[in-house]
């Protein structure tokens, strides 16, 4: 079908079309890819998400690789954790965090050109 057509009947038609293509496409999962993507917008929360997508950590090891202060590695972390890219589970008085399976995934698309 031509792009918008000038007819009104067809336009009426193609308009209906349009609107069925994207009526399965859910509003809140439309904001929970943008929010998701927000995260790695942040190179800090980047670096952070490669690191524990090798292994889980705790906050006192992610300091120590990174060289960052505490205070801010812990505000990227519970921004990471509100939007599900990262979990997190307390062993003895430590609290690791772990990547999440979309988040692996998703960088895992990226893993293959970080030796380029």
């Amino acid at each position: 079908m031509k792009c918008c057509p000038k007819d009104k009947d067809i336009n009426r038609e193609w308009i209906t079309s349009l609107e069925s293509e994207s009526s399965d496409i859910p509003k809140d999962r439309v904001i929970e890819i943008c929010n998701f993507c927000k995260v790695f917008s942040n190179p800090l929360r980047v670096n952070i998400a490669l690191l524990l997508s090798k292994r889980d950590l705790c906050v006192c090891e992610i300091v120590s690789i990174l060289k960052e202060k505490q205070n801010l590695v812990s505000h990227h972390l519970s921004i990471m954790k509100r939007y599900g890219v990262i979990g997190s589970y307390n062993q003895s008085k430590y609290k690791y965090y772990r990547v999440e399976r979309a988040a692996a995934d998703f960088l895992g698309t990226f893993k293959g050109n970080f030796n380029k």
